[in-house]
């Protein structure tokens, strides 16, 4: 393993999904939210037993339309505990027929800035790297046409793909380069930027198709290093969205066509080959790994293999913000030692940290000291966790000691004493 100076090379793992492209599957039904917590949401809005088309709005949530994904029939609604994002009530539709609802299309004189917006707001339109509304970033990124901050940022469609197994962003610029582009153009449009780019780090042969594909100008390769952390030369401030949200507008605008689906790679040790598919929002995750023809016994990992988490339900719906399905065969787990004090957690932190540190302080209960080692500004890479020789789960603790804030909660029993 090659150490840089705030990075790790991980192995590559990504596998022969890179050639296979994009395989679409239709599920039988799928489970789409419609409320966030236990409040009961009247099923009459939903307008049981009747054809929705795909596209079609089924309600609103947090001022974002719930779309149907699917051509079917709302059979009812039920709560789940989905492992990523909690209570939810979901909408249980049904496949039926095959009708579609599309929104107008704009005239190119009619796209506005907050015209380019409201479109992704109508079109329900996630980003994929955070499961955030794209509509949301937009609108808090926006900038007005004095604003200087414009000239020395730009907007990137976040192509890197830089975990272990995930390629479903490879396999979206393989698939549709001009009109990730596009998308990319028209949301760089609504904030004012005038600087624009897809980063990647795609092997040469690809890297030439795609630079070919959209132009030398419009391509920008990052470092091999994860995580990545620099998108764009001169150190000028990013703001990143995925390539499948740049999709997602671009289809949109063009075609008047509501987010619906997404590209997911479903990989690991417990199946023959990892596989790019293009499923509805709301697919069972169980219908994928079937697909795959996963092997008995292994560990469902709901993200990619660093910052994923394990799951122990196989069906769970598949949403916004989930590109990774991992189906991993148990190994053994070496047991957590102490600290050695090497410091190669600190050397490899992006952010500058140091981890050991940290959780030195936190195992000594030197919570009061905590803040000035700033350990809120970890973002759970995983990188210290990955190359501690001791084994411990270093992202985990510094997390952990970020949420003390100075201050330490001990429990006894029902009740809790700072």
């Amino acid at each position: 393993m090659q150490l840089f100076l705030r990075g790790i090379v991980l192995p590559f793992q990504k596998g022969k999904a890179l050639e296979r492209g994009i395989e679409n599957l239709t599920p039988d039904s799928v489970r789409l939210p419609v409320a966030t917590d236990d409040s009961v949401f009247p099923l009459a809005q939903l307008s049981p037993d009747t054809l929705k088309g795909q596209g079609e709005e089924l309600c609103l949530l947090d001022g974002m339309p719930v779309v149907s994904t699917i051509s079917g029939t709302v059979e009812g609604t039920l709560m789940i505990h989905h492992p990523l994002y909690g209570p939810l009530q979901c909408a249980d539709v049904l496949a039926s027929g095959s009708a579609e609802s599309r929104l107008p299309i704009p005239k190119e004189e009619e796209l506005t800035p907050d015209a380019i917006i409201e479109i992704a707001r109508q079109a329900a339109v996630y980003d994929e790297l955070d499961g955030i509304p794209l509509w949301e970033k937009l609108t808090h990124w926006q900038m007005t046409d004095e604003d200087l901050a414009p000239l020395h940022s730009v907007l990137v469609a976040d192509g890197t793909a830089n975990d272990v197994f995930g390629s479903a962003p490879w396999a979206v610029l393989k698939d549709q380069p001009g009109m990730v582009l596009y998308g990319l153009q028209m949301a760089a449009k609504a904030i004012r930027f005038t600087r624009c780019h897809i980063a990647t780090m795609l092997p040469k042969k690809r890297r030439r198709a795609l630079k070919k594909a959209v132009g030398r100008a419009n391509v920008y390769i990052v470092g091999d290093e994860y995580p990545v952390t620099v998108f764009a030369d001169k150190h000028m401030e990013t703001y990143r969205i995925g390539v499948q949200a740049c999709l997602a507008l671009a289809q949109a605008i063009k075609q008047g066509k509501r987010h619906t689906h997404t590209v997911v790679t479903v990989a690991g040790s417990a199946l023959p080959a990892p596989r790019n598919f293009r499923v509805p929002f709301g697919t069972d995750i169980d219908v994928l790994l079937s697909a795959c023809q996963a092997q008995g016994g292994y560990r469902l990992v709901l993200g990619d293999a660093m910052t994923g988490i394990t799951s122990e339900y196989r069906h769970v719906p598949l949403l916004p913000g989930m590109t990774t399905i991992l189906a991993m065969m148990p190994r053994r787990v070496r047991t957590p030692g102490p600290c050695i004090g090497c410091g190669r957690c600190a050397d490899i932190c992006h952010a500058g940290l140091l981890p050991y540190e940290i959780v030195r302080r936190s195992e000594n209960m030197h919570y009061e000291r905590l803040q000035h080692l700033s350990p809120t500004a970890c973002d759970g890479c995983g990188a210290c966790s990955y190359i501690c020789p001791a084994g411990r789960d270093v992202a985990a603790e510094v997390i952990e000691a970020g949420k003390t804030k100075g201050t330490v909660f001990l429990h006894w029993g029902e009740d809790d004493h700072e």
